[in-house]
C-alpha cells in the first residue's frame, strides 16, 4: 500500500511539474513570437473570459474576434455610408447575413460592375442575429431597395443563443444578439443585456452588471456552461485547458443535437414566422424581400428548404436556394474551409442575379 501510494505520489508530481514546464514554455513561446502553432493548440482551450481578457489586453493578436460584428457599430458605418448615398442612385441590393452571403455578393459583382450592393455581415452569424440587423438597419434603407435576408444551415441550430461566445468556444467573438420565442401567431424577443462592445468592455468594472449578464446567459442561452466560462484560474494549466476544450466541444455538440433532434428550441416554427416578418418588413418600406437559403455540407443541419418553402410560397416571397443549384452532398463543391468554392459562388451569384431580375 505505501509503496502504491508513493508511487501515485510521485507520478502527480512529475505530471504538476510537467504541467508547470509545458506553461513556462508557452509562455516564453507567446512572449517571443515562436511556435506559433503549439501555442495556438493550447491557447483554444482558454476559459471563454479568458480568451475575450487577453483579446481586450491585446487587440493585435491574430485571430481576434473582440470588435467583430456588433450591431450598434454595424448600423453606426451603415447610417454614416447612407447618408452619404446620392439620392438618386437607385435600387440598391442590401443584403444581411454571413461570409457565405458575403462570398456571392464578391462574384456578383466581379461579374457585374455596375451593381449597388451594401452588405452587413457578422461571423458565423445564425439566423437572429441577421433578422435582428436587419430591423436594426430599417432607417438605412430606401423605397425600391432589394432587401436580402440570408440563412445558413449550420446557423439555425444556434439561434437558442444570445452570443457567439456561448457557442464558438474556440474563437467566441463576444457580439450579441435577440433570442426569438414564438408568441402568439408572432415573437417575443429577448434582447441581451450586452448590445455594444462598449458594454462589453465595462463588464470588468461593473461587477452588477457582469453578474446580471452571466444570469440572463445561465437563463436564456442554451448554450452557457461553467464549462466553458467557469473557473478562469484553471487557464495557467496547459493540461486542464486540453481538457477543458474537450469538453466545452462535447457541451456544445449535445446542445446542438438536443436543438435539432430533442425540440430544445422551437427552430420549425420561429425561422418561417422571421421569414413572414422580414418579408413584410420589407414590403410595407416598399422594398423586395428576398430570401437566401444556404445548405452546408454537414449533414445533420436541418434542410433549409424543406423549412422555409411553404412559408415562402404561401407569401409569395422571392428566394434563392444553393440547394436547387449544387447539392450539398457533394464535397467537391466546397473548400477546406467548409464555404464553397469560388465556382460554385460563381454560380450561384449568377442564378441569384436572374432571380432577382438583375
Amino acid at each position: 500500500m505505501k509503496k502504491t501510494l508513493a508511487i501515485s505520489t510521485l507520478t502527480l508530481v512529475f505530471l504538476v511539474v510537467l504541467d508547470i514546464m509545458v506553461a513556462l514554455t508557452l509562455s516564453w513561446a507567446d512572449r517571443t513570437g515562436r511556435l506559433g502553432s503549439l501555442v495556438w493548440f493550447f491557447e483554444y482551450g482558454r476559459s471563454v473570459p479568458g480568451k475575450l481578457e487577453r483579446w481586450e489586453q491585446r487587440p493585435d493578436l491574430a485571430g481576434n474576434l473582440y470588435n467583430v460584428g456588433w450591431r450598434p457599430t454595424a448600423v453606426a458605418t451603415s447610417k454614416t455610408a447612407f447618408a452619404n448615398e446620392p439620392k438618386d442612385i437607385g435600387p440598391v441590393i442590401r443584403s444581411y447575413g454571413m461570409s457565405f452571403v458575403l462570398n456571392i455578393r464578391k462574384q456578383a459583382v466581379e461579374m457585374r460592375k455596375d451593381l449597388k450592393w451594401d452588405t452587413h455581415a457578422g461571423p458565423a452569424g445564425p439566423p437572429n442575429f441577421t433578422y435582428a440587423l436587419f430591423h436594426d438597419d430599417r432607417a438605412n434603407r430606401r423605397p425600391g431597395d432589394i432587401a436580402i435576408f440570408g440563412i445558413l444551415a449550420s446557423g439555425v441550430s444556434t439561434m437558442a443563443a444570445l452570443s457567439n461566445s456561448t457557442r464558438v468556444f474556440e474563437q467566441p467573438a463576444p457580439l450579441t444578439y435577440p433570442i426569438y420565442w414564438p408568441e402568439g401567431e408572432g415573437l417575443r424577443k429577448v434582447d441581451p443585456l450586452v448590445e455594444s462592445v462598449d458594454d462589453q468592455r465595462a463588464l470588468p468594472q461593473d461587477p452588477e452588471a457582469a453578474a446580471a449578464w452571466t444570469a440572463q446567459l445561465a437563463q436564456e442561452d442554451a448554450f452557457y456552461s461553467p464549462i466553458t466560462f467557469g473557473m478562469k484560474w484553471l487557464d495557467i494549466s496547459p493540461f486542464a485547458r486540453l481538457v477543458r476544450r474537450s469538453l466545452a466541444k462535447s457541451h456544445i455538440e449535445t446542445r446542438i443535437n438536443d436543438i435539432l433532434t430533442d425540440g430544445a428550441y422551437p427552430y420549425e416554427v420561429v425561422l418561417p414566422r422571421m421569414i413572414r416578418a422580414f418579408a413584410e418588413t420589407a414590403r410595407a418600406d416598399g422594398q423586395t424581400p428576398v430570401v437566401m437559403l444556404l445548405q452546408t455540407r454537414n449533414q445533420r443541419d436541418p434542410d433549409l428548404l424543406a423549412l422555409a418553402k411553404p412559408v415562402l410560397e404561401a407569401h409569395d416571397i422571392p428566394y434563392f436556394a444553393s440547394a436547387e443549384h449544387f447539392d450539398p452532398r457533394d464535397l467537391s463543391g466546397f473548400a477546406a474551409d467548409g464555404h464553397y468554392t469560388a465556382e460554385v459562388d460563381r454560380l450561384f451569384a449568377e442564378k441569384l442575379l436572374e432571380i432577382l431580375g438583375l
